[in-house]
């Protein structure tokens, strides 16, 4: 446990706060938090480290200062650099009172200092400014007076103005403009191959461990001007909206810092199902055991509803807030009259929280109408397909718009006949170059222009739609190309996802139809299945396991990796072909391991899925 007179209220804890100020207790007295993949993964996501060393590319003259040796060293080293009368700092240290904030940049020239904040978050140029034009409120606030900060931007500027207020208190005699720096949208890039200009270094920490840290740009000062897809905008008008609410929420929050646990504070909602502090560590340092107590453990649980959050009471408060503090956590809890309209209605959304709470209740599965009907409709041969897609901050590409779409993975399992061992095909790019077209061009190959194609989600369809769009402004025009993705979006691709969601039904879905979910709910009851994955595949995973979670990690430099999920794809394909080892063929190898068996279990689920449908209609 932290000793409370170190503790302090940093601008991060002060956001996680303001989304839920019991997590600032667990996170002052170092509960576990639960962060998936490791840290240095994690660095990877979205491209934001280099966002950040962009803009500092963009300011020759400035100084990256330490940070890690103590609060107040930091602070000092910061506040001796400031006496200057010209200067520029990256990553300078606040302190006043007991709280603290790591600045991105602050630009000194006399008594006017410029605070700048960068978010690796992307807006409309161009339609901000019009929008100011014309006397509207800009891209971030409301349309209607006073104007707020509309919710998906408000805990940014709140950010910024926690980092005003404390650089006031820190240097009263000095002038602060802020400014925050983001990603424009509108602006595009005439600089190729963009993340190879970007290096992260690794650091060594006191104990001997690697940490990896943010990146420097290795380019040329006309290299920094081709990637000019950063704005800066005045946020004064923006801090002074804010400036009272936020000081007052900060006094508030460092009072809560040494506070005990009360859980009679705690505020229920939806989002408690992905508290970081849940699952992390024992029941005696779980955050989320702590806040629920006894009901933490209930089953089947509250939480598992799907769509709970539209389900009200009377008083049209949301139940996820108002039984728990009534001590109630079942989903057997939720009272079935509220899940219809005043008028007694059913519509979609109450049709299958009432299918869950009905088929829970008896412990046995739901056949739609139409599954046997959906499953001995599809022809012969069936591809199943599954798409990686990244999307950087910066463009990859001389042309491309920030977080413009690089499709860089397919798998797929073809089926020749009812029963039949699938055979799998894949492609994963390992170029530099633009890979959508390549993508594509693999893809019509493998799967022809026939067949049915099967996939759980629309995102294929959308993604291949997207390259469609865009694919001109890299290569010259494609019309089979273009004509092949018209006739696979608009008449070949079935989506198993619907089926799911409307006609199938098992207990052990617990309201989600992720592939995932419900390869798991299948895989502990069916032998069949479980018998079919391991003729086909030579491995044998046991009934209270599930595939996703028995595949293999494998340690790259030193750290153990594992790809177990779409978000964890994307971070190792970053790592792969941008990341430390981005020069080391061995570490590329096994990163192109952990890509291969995600994504090729990707597609073998839908097959085990539908195969599971097949028996269970006699269809097909």
């Amino acid at each position: 446990m932290t000793p409370p007179s170190t503790r302090t209220l940093s601008k991060s804890d002060f956001t996680l706060a303001r989304d839920c100020e019991t997590k600032l207790h667990f996170r002052e007295n170092r509960f576990p938090e639960s962060g998936g993949s490791s840290p240095y993964v994690r660095l990877l996501a979205d491209g934001g480290y280099m966002v950040d060393a962009l803009a500092q590319a963009q300011r020759p003259d400035g100084i990256l200062l330490d940070y890690g040796r103590g609060p107040d060293v930091d602070a000092a080293e910061t506040r001796a650099y400031l006496e200057r009368d010209t200067v520029t700092l990256f990553q300078a240290t606040l302190l006043a009172g007991r709280r603290l904030a790591r600045v991105d940049i602050i630009e000194k020239r006399g008594n006017v200092v410029r605070l700048i904040e960068v978010k690796a978050k992307s807006f409309d140029g161009a339609e901000h400014a019009a929008s100011l034009a014309h006397g509207g409120a800009g891209f971030f606030r409301g349309k209607r007076a006073p104007h707020p900060h509309l919710s998906d931007w408000k805990s940014k500027f709140e950010d910024l103005t926690f980092q005003v207020l404390l650089f006031e208190r820190c240097f009263p005699g000095l002038t602060v403009q802020p400014v925050l720096v983001l990603i424009d949208k509108g602006k595009r890039t005439t600089l190729d191959g963009v993340p190879r200009f970007f290096e992260i270094e690794r650091h060594q920490r006191p104990d001997g461990s690697m940490s990896a840290h943010a990146a420097h740009f290795t380019g040329t000062a006309e290299d920094v001007a081709k990637l000019d897809v950063l704005t800066e905008l005045d946020a004064t008008e923006d801090v002074a909206m804010l400036r009272a609410e936020v000081d007052a929420e900060a006094s508030r929050l460092e009072a809560l810092l040494d506070a005990p646990f009360d859980r009679n504070l705690v505020t229920y909602g939806t989002k408690c199902s992905d508290c970081e502090f849940r699952g992390a560590g024992s029941p005696e340092s779980d955050g989320f055991t702590l806040c629920w107590g006894a009901m933490a453990t209930v089953k089947p649980h509250l939480l598992e509803l799907f769509k709970l959050g539209l389900v009200k009471d009377g008083a049209d408060t949301p139940i996820v807030e108002t039984l728990p503090k009534a001590g109630r956590a079942s989903l057997f809890d939720v009272p079935e009259a509220l899940l219809r309209t005043k008028d007694g209605k059913i519509g979609a959304t109450a049709e299958r929280q009432l299918r869950q709470l009905h088929q829970t209740r008896s412990g046995e599965r739901w056949i739609g109408k139409k599954l046997a009907a959906n499953v001995a409709s599809l022809t012969y041969p069936l591809h199943f397909i599954d798409f990686e897609v990244t999307r950087l901050a910066l463009p990859y590409h001389a042309k491309m718009r920030p977080y413009g779409q690089v499709t860089f993975q397919w798998s797929c399992h073809t089926v020749s006949a009812p029963g039949a061992e699938p055979v799998h095909r894949e492609w994963l790019n390992a170029d530099d170059a633009w890979p959508n077209l390549m993508f594509g061009s693999t893809l019509r190959d493998a799967i022809g222009e026939r067949d049915t194609v099967v996939v759980w989600s629309p995102f294929e369809g959308s993604r291949l739609n997207e390259l469609k769009a865009e694919h001109t402004t890299f290569a010259e025009y494609d019309a089979g190309l273009a004509a092949w993705i018209d006739e696979m979006v608009n008449r070949r691709i079935v989506d198993l996802h619907k089926w799911a969601s409307n006609e199938f039904y098992h207990p052990g879905m617990r309201g989600r139809t992720s592939i995932k979910v419900v390869l798991d709910a299948l895989w502990k009851d069916d032998g069949a299945m479980r018998g079919q994955f391991a003729a086909w595949t030579g491995r044998t995973v046991a009934a209270t396991d599930d595939p996703y979670h028995a595949l293999p990690p494998i340690e790259i430099d030193g750290v153990v990796q594992d790809v177990r999920e779409g978000t964890g794809a994307m971070r190792a394909y970053e790592a792969m072909m941008y990341g430390v080892e981005k020069h080391d063929l061995g570490a590329k190898a096994k990163w192109r391991q952990l890509l291969r068996q995600y994504c090729e279990l990707d597609t073998l689920s839908m097959v085990l899925i539908f195969e599971y449908w097949r028996r269970l209609t006699s269809a097909g």
